[in-house]
């Protein structure tokens, strides 16, 4: 991943040197490869430079056209389209993805974002405007500054806040939903001066105006109906095969973050298929002697086991979690909300050691591909009581689980109204509280913000009297927990200059996914049938027919305990986490822990943990 940002001065007065001097400084780690910058009347753009693709050795950023600029962290995958359509003169091979953006937006303009695939975050000044886009899940990070004198926007926040005019101001709100674990808002930053530009948004930026858009979205409506079973599955694993290749296309050796679940597996299997023979894929897996219920070595090396791939084990269980603290405050200008950030920061620190500079990775799979449960609520409020019963039938005894069960939390619950639950919920005395979701908040701090209501309101399922499969996995696959996990992987990856690839988020397989019939996604019990059915010649039997994935609960567990002695500490002396956390709900949650290890006393006493130091870095 590769570093951009942009500086405007809105009076088109001249810019300041040495803050995109110092901004550029602050994203060095993204630059292992070079970096440089432009300025013009009152604008300056810079990029600092990390070769991923073959095409990059020839790419030289800023990237200028006449009066038109682009900085771009950018991987594009219809390149094939794109040089058709854009008639360039220079040889394919020598023409990088910065190239065909300054050509696409020369074409098309503000419209051309609409016709990229891919990962992209970038920035293009025409001479008049700035035009800033995001790529359609957020993979890549863009955040920005606006104020009617400045408006400035970088790949990471602490390039933004490296301006001497920037202020650093917390963002209170923000760390309640923190807190809280509330992720949906998909502008707000930890910081009152910044902001994200949202997944799938646009905006331009002139000397009195700022625009803003969002430039794609997700079409629960739409319908793909095929001639049978089959031709189903082979349109998924034609897109599916097309995801994993474009992400191939590297300038170096590549990798995998094997899991040993359906996700990674599907993507590994693939992934080895479409290299040469001569080529080994790398795969990187995280293993516990001392978790065995969280160590998937079992499923792991049902993939590994095969020809062509070298596996790398990664035993992180030397380190809490709150692993390398000093490259976290450094690299981390946001609290890290994932229980198992220790395994994930392990995994990319042994990529990078064996010099594997691109990671194929899973994300977004369970949404991307669909479990499908939420064909059960469609077929109990549409009458097909049959279908349901046999369904559920077919899956009890896949998970051992009884038939009623089922049918009250993945048909039933789902067409109650949020209204009539909350009547229940008050007459059988089991109101919410936000002491549920985390019990050591300050509850003084939560009432100042309005953190009850927020939670609530953000929480809602809306009226769920009629029921769509397709609805369920839409909100899935926009909810905005997505781009808060990319931008805290892009911060891992970046610190140590790895470039992660997720197949799932290519937007060709998804909406083909949200398009075909629940039915293909549930079918005889079976979740994610199409994606089991369509790579059955390549997955081991054993993932292949996986009904669950393994928890993590014990590795994470295990790696808290390891920062005990922190959390004693932070409970007898709270510092900068006192305005925000109660101290001796802080001890209560520890010992409760010790006694019985829990997931609600886990999580909020590590997310105690990963804000108190952050804020000692950044607050």
């Amino acid at each position: 991943m590769s570093g951009i940002l942009a500086l405007y001065n809105r009076d088109r007065s001249a810019v300041d040197r040495s803050a995109v001097e110092r901004m550029q400084g602050a994203m060095d780690h993204r630059g292992p490869d070079g970096s440089d910058s432009w300025d013009g009347d009152g604008v300056a753009l810079g990029h600092q430079h990390l070769r991923s693709t073959p095409e990059g050795r020839y790419d030289s950023q800023p990237c200028r056209d006449g009066d038109t600029v682009v900085v771009a962290d950018a991987r594009l995958d219809n390149r094939p389209e794109l040089l058709s359509e854009l008639q360039l003169s220079s040889p394919p091979e020598r023409i990088p993805d910065s190239e065909l953006l300054l050509a696409a937006y020369r074409q098309w303009g503000t419209g051309c974002v609409s016709r990229l695939a891919g990962a992209f975050a970038f920035v293009v000044w025409d001479g008049d405007q700035l035009f800033c886009a995001r790529d359609r899940f957020g993979v890549k990070p863009l955040y920005y500054h606006r104020s009617p004198e400045l408006f400035a926007v970088a790949s990471e926040k602490k390039g933004l806040l490296a301006h001497p005019s920037i202020a650093g101001d917390i963002d209170e709100v923000k760390i309640g939903d923190f807190l809280v674990e509330l992720y949906e808002d998909t502008s707000r930053t930890y910081f009152e001066s910044l902001d994200r530009l949202p997944p799938a948004h646009a905006m331009t930026v002139d000397t009195e105006t700022t625009e803003q858009w969002r430039y794609w979205s997700l079409d629960p409506t739409r319908t793909v109906t095929l001639d049978s079973d089959a031709a189903y599955e082979r349109r998924f694993r034609e897109l599916f095969e097309q995801a994993v290749r474009s992400r191939m296309r590297t300038d170096g050796p590549v990798g995998s973050a094997l899991s040993g679940g359906m996700d990674s597996s599907s993507i590994t299997v693939v992934a080895r298929e479409l290299l040469p023979d001569d080529e080994p894929l790398h795969t990187f897996s995280n293993v516990y002697d001392e978790a065995p219920s969280s160590d998937e070595r079992e499923y792991i090396e049902a993939v590994t086991s095969r020809e062509g791939i070298e596996s790398h084990y990664i035993f992180p269980e030397d380190v809490g979690a709150l692993v390398d603290e000093a490259r976290l405050r450094a690299h981390f200008d946001q609290p890290p909300h994932n229980t198992m950030h220790f395994a994930g920061w392990e995994r990319t620190k042994r990529a990078a050691d064996v010099g594997v500079s691109t990671v194929l990775g899973g994300a977004l799979g369970d949404s991307a591909i669909g479990y499908g449960l939420g064909l059960l609520p469609e077929l109990l409020w549409t009458g097909r009581w049959g279908s349901l019963y046999r369904e559920l039938s077919a899956m009890s005894g896949l998970v051992d689980a009884p038939v009623r069960h089922l049918f009250v939390r993945h048909a039933l619950s789902e067409v109650v109204p949020e209204s009539v639950l909350r009547v229940r919920r008050r007459v059988n005395g089991t109101q919410w509280s936000l002491a549920d979701e985390n019990p050591t908040i300050d509850q003084a701090f939560a009432d100042r913000i309005g953190l009850r209501t927020r939670y609530e309101t953000r929480q809602l399922r809306g009226a769920a009297l009629t029921p769509r499969a397709r609805r369920r996995q839409c909100r899935s696959l926009l909810t905005g927990r997505n781009a808060t996990n990319f931008e805290a992987l892009d911060l891992i990856h970046a610190a140590f200059g790895v470039e992660p690839r997720y197949p799932f988020t290519d937007h060709r397989l998804v909406e083909f996914s949200l398009a075909m019939p629940a039915t293909q996604q549930l079918k005889d019990g079976w979740t994610r049938s199409i994606g089991r059915r369509a790579l059955g010649d390549l997955l081991p039997e054993p993932i292949q027919w996986r009904p669950w994935k393994t928890p993590t609960n014990e590795a994470f567990w295990n790696a808290l305990e390891r920062d005990r002695g922190r959390l004693v500490d932070l409970a007898d002396e709270p510092g900068a986490l006192a305005p925000f956390v109660d101290a001796h709900a802080l001890h209560e949650s520890l010992d409760r822990f010790e006694t019985e290890r829990n997931s609600r006393d886990g999580r909020a006493l590590w997310r105690a943990l990963s804000l108190s130091v952050w804020l000692d870095a950044w607050g």
